[in-house]
């Protein structure tokens, strides 16, 4: 491969989310080892991350009305893409299958595949009118992109299981690339101090969150506040629950700017992230526990993602599994004072290891 790398995104990097994340720290740290990057994504809204100021950005004017806009969107994308690596003799890198596989239709062979997520098991597709015909299509396109990847990046053991076994794809050929968090965005908020019953989670309110979770730690007497920051689908059913059910201590505050979302974070007495189980759930890699470990806060986390697993064994971290009660298992915890000073003291060891630092050196290899 050449020194030269194309990387193509359909989202808007300067909104932050777990998948811009990745991408702008992928794109930022490969440049930082010496390639030469050009990263093709939709017209920004606001500015661009500052960690992009030494990537080459090509931005490209794309209709995002709704999701029936993805086909059209990807394809102005892609066609970018392919021009610009022709043009430098490039490695292209498509990030998510469906880009991908808009990508091969266009023509795209032996690209780098980033897969965050398997798209076609996803409800933002399955919730669509005719749902199931619409999944159907997706894995048409998921299958087309990973028949034509040259090298195919997953984000954990659990997804490297799981391609391998849909696609008859050896899972040597897979790489598992987690996830990860920004060293430098966390370290002016670790702290020892911690406020006595706050319970914190932080990400995108996906379809996949378990509801019904955050209304029982709202309800417990250990709760002082619950406090959920971010935003997305299930944002209103939270809202909706907190005022059905008369649940003070529930506070949803939507998107944060980090100096405020982190300094919370930092002093909560656990973080939480309640999912309800699926195939989708389970080859996840969320960038929240990441955030969570490296500031230090006693986590319990649903059962499924390898990372909860990884966490458990070293006792930083309480797992629940789908028949067990999320919020006993929270109130366990609040009342424990040892446990927590235990998984505080056991996270040091995950800090450096979950950095995007650790990632990118992963990545580079690839090429």
């Amino acid at each position: 491969m050449t020194r030269d790398i194309v990387i193509a995104h359909g989202g808007d990097v300067s909104h932050p989310t777990g998948g811009t994340n990745r991408v702008t720290a992928f794109a930022s740290g490969l440049a930082e080892r010496g390639f030469e990057v050009t990263l093709v994504v939709p017209t920004p809204d606001r500015d661009l991350p500052e960690r992009l100021s030494a990537v080459e950005v090509s931005d490209v004017s794309t209709p995002n009305a709704s999701i029936l806009d993805e086909p059209l969107r990807a394809s102005l994308i892609v066609r970018r893409a392919k021009r610009l690596a022709r043009e430098s003799d490039a490695t292209v890198q498509l990030e998510h299958s469906t880009l991908a596989g808009i990508g091969q239709l266009w023509g795209l062979r032996d690209y780098v595949l980033d897969m965050h997520d398997l798209a076609h098991s996803s409800s933002r597709y399955g919730d669509l009118p005719l749902g199931g015909l619409v999944q159907r299509a997706i894995y048409g396109i998921e299958s087309r992109a990973i028949e034509a990847a040259g090298d195919i990046v997953v984000v954990s053991e659990n997804m490297r299981t799981l391609v391998a076994e849909e696609w008859d794809r050896d899972p040597r050929s897979i790489s598992v690339i987690p996830n990860g968090y920004d060293g430098e965005t966390v370290a002016p908020y670790r702290t020892d101090e911690t406020v006595a019953g706050r319970v914190v989670f932080l990400g995108t309110l996906h379809p996949k969150l378990d509801a019904e979770a955050f209304f029982e730690i709202a309800a417990l007497p250990e709760v002082e506040e619950l406090i959920v920051i971010g935003d997305g689908a299930k944002r209103e059913a939270l809202e909706r629950g907190k005022r059905e059910r008369d649940l003070d201590a529930l506070e949803v505050r939507g998107r944060l700017p980090d100096a405020e979302a982190f300094p919370l974070l930092a002093r909560a007495a656990v973080a939480i992230n309640p999912q309800t189980p699926s195939s989708l759930q389970k080859a996840s890699s969320p960038v929240k526990i990441y955030y969570y470990a490296a500031l230090g806060v006693p986590m319990v986390l649903s059962e499924g993602p390898s990372v909860a697993d990884d966490l458990a064994d070293e006792s930083a971290a309480v797992v629940v599994s789908p028949e067990d009660a999320f919020g006993s298992a929270v109130q366990g915890v609040l009342r424990d004072e040892g446990q927590r000073s235990t998984m505080k003291r056991n996270l040091t060891g995950f800090a450096d290891a979950f950095s995007w630092d650790g990632r990118v050196e992963s990545l580079a290899e690839l090429y």
